[in-house]
Formats: structure tokens, C-alpha cells, sequence
């Protein structure tokens, strides 16, 4: 026997978190009779032209996802949402953020941001989520290149690759794709700060910095030996004062304390004050390293 249009959409109910189409309601049996008759005795309720929701009492998150994906022709979770799917913390901005195809008309819902991708496709789309969400490195990526302050974009790059979200080398290909995008040239950068390797970007870059603060170049990996006589490197040495660059590995707890605990030793065997920067500061604060470093030259004598 046929399963009736209430049985049918029970199952459709609990795929979409009671979240449905007019066209689905249709397609399902319903007549839109039937469903004004629903909507007019406040079981149902409208949202928008295209979406009716099957209860009337207030939304949930993953109902106004919900709602905000399907009130478009073709849509997907994006950005911050969608990297929030795969479980990136620290971003949320309390919007639903969409990407559509170029060309594809838009239909503006409460809460929602829709950006518009020539790039968009079905091939995106990750193939295991019931709700229509891009795949974790495009969404990395774009939350990156969608926001506007620098020093966000890229901590929204870091913290993809520090919680595990995806990987450096998922996400070159795809910021490559991106090529154009706000922040490309800066966010590639630092893509390269967070892979790490021998001499990262802003280990060289402390030295251009030194010069345009009318230092001397610094001495490299100069070695200090700690109170329990262990070698311990640093990154750049000033004689009067010394600098580390923490990269993206540093903010990981553990690493950060064994950092402060390393710090500690040697400023109090050497008695010379230590700055830390940031990889990020030498992308988007230069300036403020420049001068940093000429006050501690000043203070602290070359």
C-alpha cells in the first residue's frame, strides 16, 4: 500500500527538522488548499514565499537554517555556519551564512547573509550532510575571505587547522581557487606561517622590520642556556634584548605554557627582556612591531 501524504511527510518532517516547501507539501499530496487550511488554524506557519514550517511556535537554530537554505532555488550552508558544522568555535556572528550561484535569484530571509559564487556547484556540496552545507575546506576559506578585519581572517585560518577542522593541505588548493578574494595574497602567507618548516615567513620578516626600525640585523636561533644548563633557542637576539615569533603551534595550550615557562628561565638567567610577536603582527600590524622594536632598542640599548 502507498504510504499517505501525513506518513510521507512525517518522514520529511524529521529529515528537515519540520522545515518543508510549498513544492515539497505539493509534490508530498497536499493541495494548497489544504495547506492554507493548516496555515489559517496556526498549525502551520509561513516563512517567506517558498517555506511553510510545521508547527507555530518559535524557530529553532537548525530550523532557521533550514528556512534560510531552502527559501533559495539552490543554496548551502557557508562560511562561518558552515565551518561551525564541522565543528569550528569562536566565530559565530548570530547570521546564517549562504552561498548561491552567480545568476541564481535571491530571496532575502531575516538573519541570513547570502553571498553569490561563480564558483558555486553541486561539487561543493559535502555529500553527508542532511542540510545542504559546503565541504570544510571551502568553508574555512571562505569565512577567511569574507571577513572583513584582517587579524579575524586570519585566526578564522588558524583555527581551522588548530581544531581540526581540515588540513594546510586541503586548504592551499582551495584558497588558490579563491584567487581574488579579499585577503588572498595576506591569507596565503599565513597559510605558509601555519605549515611552519624551516625559516617561516615572519622569522625573515623580523629582520626587514629591524632595519625600517634602525636596528642591526639580529643574530639567528642565538642559544641561551636555561637554570637547569639546557640550550634554549631563540629567534632573534638584539645583545640588549631578544624576540620570539609564536606561530600557529603556540597557541595551543600546552605548547603556549611550555612557552612561558622557557621564557621565564631565560630572562631570569639573562636578565634581557624578551618581545613576542605574533606571525599575524607581521602580516597585519607592522608598524606596531617597528615600533615596539625601536622602544626596546631605545630602552633597552642595542
Amino acid at each position: 500500500m502507498p504510504s499517505s501524504p501525513a506518513r510521507l511527510l512525517q518522514d520529511l518532517a524529521y529529515l528537515q527538522d519540520d522545515v518543508v516547501t510549498r513544492q515539497q507539501l505539493f509534490e508530498l499530496g497536499y493541495t494548497e488548499s489544504a495547506v492554507r487550511a493548516r496555515i489559517r488554524l496556526q498549525r502551520w506557519q509561513v516563512c517567506g514565499r517558498r517555506v511553510v514550517v510545521l508547527h507555530n511556535g518559535p524557530l529553532t537554530p537548525r530550523q532557521r537554517q533550514w528556512v534560510a537554505v531552502l527559501s533559495q532555488h539552490q543554496a548551502a550552508l557557508a562560511g562561518i555556519t558552515a565551518a561551525a558544522e564541522f565543528g569550528l568555535t569562536g566565530f559565530d556572528d548570530g547570521r546564517v551564512h549562504l552561498l548561491v550561484e552567480f545568476g541564481a535569484r535571491r530571496h532575502q530571509v531575516p538573519g541570513a547573509q547570502i553571498h553569490v559564487s561563480r564558483r558555486f556547484s553541486t561539487e561543493d556540496i559535502h555529500p553527508a550532510r542532511a542540510i545542504p552545507t559546503v565541504r570544510a575546506k571551502r568553508a574555512v576559506v571562505d569565512a577567511a575571505t569574507w571577513m572583513a578585519a584582517e587579524r579575524k581572517a586570519c585566526a578564522i585560518l588558524a583555527a581551522g587547522v588548530q581544531q581540526r577542522i581540515t588540513t594546510v593541505a586541503r586548504l592551499r588548493p582551495a584558497l588558490a581557487a579563491a584567487a581574488g578574494a579579499r585577503n588572498h595574497r595576506l591569507l596565503t602567507q599565513i597559510l605558509g606561517d601555519i605549515e611552519g618548516g624551516a625559516h617561516s615567513f615572519a622569522e625573515i620578516d623580523v629582520g626587514r622590520c629591524a632595519s625600517l626600525a634602525g636596528l642591526p640585523p639580529p643574530i639567528r636561533q642565538a642559544f641561551r642556556y636555561d637554570r637547569a644548563g639546557r640550550r634554549r633557542w631563540l629567534d632573534a637576539d638584539f645583545d640588549g634584548f631578544s624576540v620570539e615569533i609564536d606561530g600557529a603551534a603556540h597557541l595551543k595550550p600546552l605548547s603556549y605554557w611550555d612557552d612561558m615557562e622557557r621564557q621565564n628561565d631565560l630572562i631570569i638567567v639573562t636578565g634581557k627582556p624578551i618581545l613576542r610577536f605574533s606571525t599575524v603582527a607581521f602580516r597585519v600590524a607592522r608598524g606596531v612591531v617597528v615600533a615596539q622594536l625601536a622602544g626596546a632598542a631605545e630602552k633597552f640599548g642595542r
